[in-house]
């Protein structure tokens, strides 16, 4: 079930990322664009994330796989300056939590990217761009031994049910954007309204730290992060002008 709903995430994206590409090219011929403006929303959706390694790692010492998929909760915001855009957006990512006996353990943690990207298309209420972006961002993995209800102060005398370790990674990501405005206010100079969007795109994790308990370094740790394709839907306000 899993191997064939994460085939069928790979092909969406693909067709959805072949289809923006197609559209950059044919927007060329658009000459009414609206070339300056600004935006903020919140940003929500799924993706697929590299964790075979840890995976390798729990099955070897019985404890159950989890899932590479991951749910993300952010917000982010850009302008758009004669057609080149400045931004950013940061996410929290929620992975999976899973019980093995006695003991369960839980995947989840965050990134921040500087985006770059450039309006290809754009009418009163729609624009199109594709975006590059640079950051990093972390993983934290939680084991807790679940085994019976302690009390208070059982737990200050034995302190040790759980383990928490994190690591982290320098990130790329490329995307591209679809945007409509709902329009709410009209002017001489522009239009400015809601924001509902659209963003499918794929990280690549570069350079991948250590891991971490306590600030003290952990050896012989999996290699994971945040490389895989997501989508997400984006819901803010914002509004754009004519270029002149």
């Amino acid at each position: 079930m899993k191997g064939n709903f994460k085939s069928t995430f790979n092909v969406v994206t693909c067709i959805i990322l072949c289809t923006f590409v197609a559209g950059l090219c044919l927007a060329q011929e658009n000459k009414n664009l609206y070339e300056n403006g600004g935006m903020g929303y919140f940003m929500t959706g799924v993706g697929i994330n590299d964790i075979g390694n840890l995976n390798s790692v729990l099955k070897d010492h019985a404890y159950w796989d989890m899932s590479d998929m991951f749910y993300s909760i952010g917000g982010g915001g850009h302008a758009i300056i004669k057609r080149f855009i400045i931004g950013g957006e940061g996410h929290n990512i929620i992975g999976d939590a899973v019980t093995s006996g006695n003991t369960k353990t839980s995947l989840w943690g965050g990134y921040g990217m500087a985006n770059v990207g450039y309006l290809a298309f754009a009418t009163k209420r729609l624009r199109l761009y594709p975006l590059v972006g640079f950051g990093g961002g972390g993983l934290i993995f939680k084991i807790v031994d679940t085994q019976g209800s302690p009390s208070f102060q059982e737990l200050l005398d034995n302190p040790t049910r759980s383990v928490e370790m994190s690591t982290g990674c320098l990130l790329v990501s490329v995307s591209f954007g679809l945007d409509y405005l709902i329009v709410q206010e009209e002017t001489e100079r522009g239009v400015g309204g809601m924001i509902l969007g659209f963003r499918a795109g794929y990280n690549f994790a570069l350079s991948k730290g250590e891991w971490e308990f306590d600030d003290v370094e952990v050896s012989n740790g999996p290699e994971i992060g945040f490389t895989g394709p997501y989508v997400r839907l984006m819901i803010g306000g914002g509004g754009v002008g004519k270029h002149k």
